[in-house]
């Protein structure tokens, strides 16, 4: 009853492993941030598990990235991860982006062929297919091919829009 009173007023509590075990479970999932640590928290899902989480932002994208299970990871450890973890933002690293690896960076022209492939030519009329590719050549990849998927923000996808 304490975490649920603490988890719905602006009170934010020290993550403890008292406090993650005695938080309930709702319909949906929910998360409770550190009072210490700003963008630690633990995720309280609606199954049960519980994962410790390190929120951040970086290149203007919000990123959240799992610690490790509770009963698996302690509270500390978690902790300990997610000072060394803000530190490296801090620094101007995006440590999500890292942890995903080169190996599945993908170019826009790559995207735009996988797209091609599995999607236009299967599931469109032979018009539609046409005005697809043709968006896509004449206006899609002159402006976003240099770019992977990764590094494109919402306001590179404005720009074009609004062009």
């Amino acid at each position: 009853m304490l975490v649920a009173a603490m988890a719905k007023s602006s009170i934010m509590p020290k993550i403890t492993k008292h406090l993650v075990e005695a938080a309930e479970i709702r319909d949906k999932h929910y998360t409770i941030t550190d009072s210490q640590i700003p963008g630690f928290g633990i995720r309280i899902m609606r199954g049960g598990t519980r994962t410790y989480v390190v929120m951040y932002r970086a290149g203007g994208r919000r990123r959240r990235m799992g610690l490790g299970h509770h009963g698996v990871t302690t509270p500390e450890q978690a902790r300990t991860s997610a000072i060394n973890i803000l530190a490296r933002v801090r620094n101007g690293e995006d440590p999500a982006a890292s942890r995903q690896g080169g190996d599945h960076i993908t170019t826009v022209t790559d995207l735009a062929e996988r797209f091609d492939e599995e999607h236009i030519a299967v599931r469109l009329k032979p018009k539609s297919a046409h005005n697809y590719r043709l968006h896509l050549r004449a206006h899609i990849l002159p402006a976003l091919s240099h770019f992977s998927v990764t590094e494109i923000k919402r306001s590179d996808i404005a720009n074009l829009h609004h062009k």
